[in-house]
């Protein structure tokens, strides 16, 4: 018992040790992290937090961009510059993510359509403008669409997920999806293994290739904050909340509306075959053909020449056309609205 008794003490206090060193690492970090932190010009007051928020360029025409799943504004560090050629490009970071400050918030599609309409307002963000989503920012751009439609002057969509892939892991009614709470037990799981550096040993090791020098840098930074994975299992687990409230938008009316897809297919997901990818593809791209068809200036789905997912928001010369094309798509909306 007494062998027993000193490897308990031993393993006790072995773990002691390393949740002092990871607190300490954690800890150490953020300070090292702050250095990058954005100008003070770029940080405004919403709902009592500070949120990072940053446009670039000038004209008439604005495009506020919103990432995929528990993005941030450092994953549109190619498109913005592009879209700022042909207006203000504004690119934003929601509570917890990039350099704003952490928040309590629910992580569906109506509450993130209200959470940017606020960033919106503070930020003094003209309205209407150019929505550009990709993946589930662009199932918000469509409910935000829906929620705040005056605001906004034509949508772009990056290959926005498919309701039915959204609830494919869910099997509860619609009523109960609506009720579920905003997270479950991972959200608490994130919450110790981040406090403790975990996320910040995966950050560090990360490749970022997507993100050179700097950029590099913040990207890691921001994978790092224990608030990042919080809001990636809660948007995780409001998926199903969030399709249903894709499927409530039936119309796009005469907003312009421009889709995106990608070229290459999608690996095969546990005991898919190569043969069912190509099936739910064929559904996939009749999904986002549907989006174009909900307005009656709608385009798409256009291809983005050798692009995966996340390519095509996040490589060149992938984005390069997909900034081309939003700028022509855009030209030639306003060219016809003039015509008598």
């Amino acid at each position: 018992m007494r062998v027993v008794g000193k490897i308990l003490k031993w393993l006790a206090m072995a773990i002691l040790v390393l949740v002092v060193a990871g607190a300490i690492y954690q800890q150490v970090g953020r300070m090292m992290d702050a250095k990058l932190a954005p100008q003070r010009n770029e940080m405004i007051a919403v709902g009592g937090r500070t949120i990072h928020v940053t446009c670039s360029g000038t004209g008439n025409q604005t495009f506020v961009l919103d990432p995929a799943l528990a993005g941030w504004s450092v994953y549109w560090w190619r498109l913005q510059p592009l879209l700022a050629k042909a207006g203000r490009a504004c690119v934003f970071d929601r509570p917890g993510e990039g350099w704003s400050d952490s928040a309590r918030y629910t992580h569906d599609g109506l509450a993130a359509a209200d959470q940017l309409a606020a960033i919106v307002a503070a930020a003094r963000i003209p309205t209407p403008f150019i929505y550009v989503g990709h993946s589930l920012g662009a199932n918000f751009a469509q409910i935000y669409y829906a929620r705040h439609p005056a605001d906004i002057a034509g949508l772009v969509l990056l290959e926005p997920g498919d309701p039915k892939d959204l609830l494919e892991d869910f099997h509860g009614t619609r009523a109960e999806a609506m009720a579920a709470p905003d997270c479950d037990w991972k959200c608490y799981v994130a919450v110790v293994t981040g406090y403790l550096g975990v996320p910040r040993l995966v950050a560090n090791s990360a490749p970022g290739r997507h993100f050179p020098g700097s950029t590099k840098a913040q990207y890691r930074a921001g994978l790092a904050r224990p608030s990042h994975w919080i809001n990636f299992m809660a948007y995780m687990a409001a998926l199903p909340k969030t399709a249903y409230e894709t499927m409530d938008v039936t119309t796009f009316a005469d907003t312009p509306v421009l889709v995106f897809s990608s070229s290459e297919l999608r690996e095969p997901e546990g005991k898919e075959t190569i043969e069912d990818v190509k099936s739910w593809r064929g559904g996939y791209l009749a999904h986002l053909r549907s989006l174009a068809a909900k307005s009656s200036h709608g385009v798409g789905p256009i291809e983005v020449p050798n692009s995966s997912h996340a390519y095509m928001a996040l490589e060149e010369p992938q984005i390069s056309f997909v900034a081309d094309t939003i700028i022509e798509f855009m030209r030639n909306t306003r060219a016809s609205s003039l015509r008598p």
